[in-house]
């Protein structure tokens, strides 16, 4: 008798059906009181409540058997038995910018913190602070809790929760060094252990290095590709030599780059560098947490020779991205039609050639986008809405003052000014959601070209193709998108190994 699924009453039911059959059957037959309170309904209401409970944990332990269907308590056991911890949460770490008088230092006590709107608290890593001639002067900040939403945009503003002597009462974020991240989900918890038990490690193996890489916490190391086969540049960063006996090579990534203009996914000295810290911790001169240790352990095979290996941060190659989007109503572009051209800018002013002040060419308290280059701000357009601006007929000129609303701090405008649709916030994070989950190439070559084998393989995810219809799906789905066509790139792009597609600028436009 099987009572999986089943609930109390509907076993109840059965059992009572099971034994009015028998007593129908018998010689002669007989009729069993199975009204509810009858001695046979307790005896099967007893009964139903017993094999519930027995049904429902053989269910569950049906499901416990192997990751992919466990349950979070199971989760746990198997990350403990295969030796795959879960990964921890991230507190973000940023720089601030603060401002006093010029050329002053000031002390800054321990456990000073700012906060964000949201009551997220951000203590300063620093004990004192020195102002620059314009009076600001940076200080690093670390959340006091874990996960993705510590992390701020570039341009956020700070409070102090007690303001040090003499300091203004609030600093402003000017860049992103560690991006917060979340205790890692179950899900993707199993699915690392699946990994491991499908290519379990044993004498160096690919699945080894990969493992030597992520335990490794003397840098925040976030995924681990490995190229069996594939020979170190003479000097990097290189492509390296393909098949070649006896070698591997393994890419290291940091977290997702998010708003920041910094590509925290780059990690050591930069793209395609060697990771000199992670490379000693596998020769067994330093430990896990990056310290010198006498006693360490090498994990490199000893049949391997030293230069036979390395372990890299990832190389880039840049796509800038440019569409026309067809919006609704309610997130339209807030102008279309002409395209004004900026003269100069600053970060506190732009000045644009003709007249935009009155008529159908009026900007005045329109969101429009500008580009102040990618190394102020991810994707480089940066929407600003522009203020009243003011018309010299003289030199047929439109100057607008943004000191109440400045471009990031170091930038200045160029190029063309465009319109912004209402779900530009939405459609920047969309894509570079996008390009901060694929991953380096395998480049298959010219025809006839044996492919590089790289482990985890694409099948078990980060595509390191830039595909133009996955982009234009993602910006259609965005809320307030109807329809989005990719102009740039004109074709997808598939890097070479080791390589991954990175956003320069990011632009759409309009139909």
């Amino acid at each position: 008798m099987a009572f999986a699924g089943q609930t109390v009453d509907e076993i109840t039911d059965t059992i009572l059906g099971y034994w009015s059959a028998e007593y129908a059957a018998a010689t002669p037959a007989r009729v069993l009181l199975i009204s509810r309170g009858s001695d046979a309904w307790m005896w099967a209401r007893g009964l139903a409540v017993i094999f519930q409970g027995l049904s429902a944990q053989a269910e569950q332990n049906s499901h416990d058997i192997l990751p992919d269907e466990a349950s979070d308590a199971a989760v746990e056991r198997f990350g403990n038995v295969y030796g795959v911890p879960r990964r921890p949460g991230v507190a973000a770490q940023m720089a601030v910018v603060v401002t006093g008088a010029p050329a002053t230092e000031y002390p800054v006590p321990f456990g000073s913190t700012l906060s964000w709107t949201d009551g997220t608290l951000y203590q300063a890593l620093f004990t004192s602070v020195t102002t620059d001639v314009s009076g600001n002067a940076p200080l690093n900040v670390e959340a006091t809790t874990l996960g993705a939403s510590t992390t701020r945009d570039v341009t956020d503003v700070l409070t102090w929760q007690s303001a040090p002597a003499g300091l203004g009462p609030n600093g402003t974020v000017s860049a992103v060094t560690t991006t917060g991240a979340d205790v890692e989900s179950y899900g993707d918890w199993a699915q690392r252990i699946i990994g491991r038990l499908q290519e379990r490690p044993a004498s160096g193996n690919r699945a080894d290095w990969k493992a030597w890489c992520e335990a490794f916490t003397g840098l925040d190391i976030r995924q681990v590709w490995v190229y069996p086969l594939l020979q170190p540049p003479a000097t990097p960063p290189g492509l390296g030599t393909i098949n070649v006996l006896g070698c591997v090579t393994v890419v290291c990534a940091g977290p997702a780059q998010g708003d920041n203009p910094s590509n925290s996914r780059i990690l050591g000295a930069g793209a395609g560098e060697t990771l000199g810290t992670v490379k000693a911790y596998i020769e067994g001169l330093i430990n896990a947490e990056g310290l010198v240790v006498t006693d360490g352990e090498q994990l490199r095979p000893v049949t391997m020779d030293s230069l036979d290996y390395t372990v890299e941060a990832i190389a880039t190659i840049t796509q800038n991205v440019q569409a026309v989007l067809v919006c609704n109503t309610a997130n339209r572009f807030s102008f279309s039609g002409f395209a004004p051209s900026i003269f100069s800018s600053t970060a506190t002013q732009i000045v644009a050639t003709g007249d935009f002040t009155t008529g159908v060419t009026d900007l005045t308290s329109l969101a429009v986008l500008v580009n102040v280059g990618t190394t102020y701000y991810r994707g480089g357009y940066y929407r600003v809405v522009l203020p009243q601006g003011t018309y010299n007929g003289g030199t047929g000129r439109t100057t607008w003052d943004l000191t109440a609303t400045p471009l990031p701090t170091g930038s200045s405008a160029s190029g063309t000014i465009y319109g912004a649709p209402g779900c530009w916030g939405s459609l920047r994070l969309a894509v570079f959601d996008y390009f901060d989950a694929l991953g380096p190439g395998i480049n298959s070559g010219p025809p006839g070209f044996t492919s590089i084998d790289r482990f985890p393989s694409e099948d078990s995810g980060a595509r390191s193709t830039l595909y133009r219809a996955a982009l234009q799906g993602i910006m259609a789905n965005v809320p307030g998108v109807l329809s989005a066509t990719v102009g740039t790139p004109a074709a997808d792009v598939s890097p070479d190994q080791k390589t991954v597609v990175v956003l320069g600028t990011f632009l759409v436009t309009g139909s």
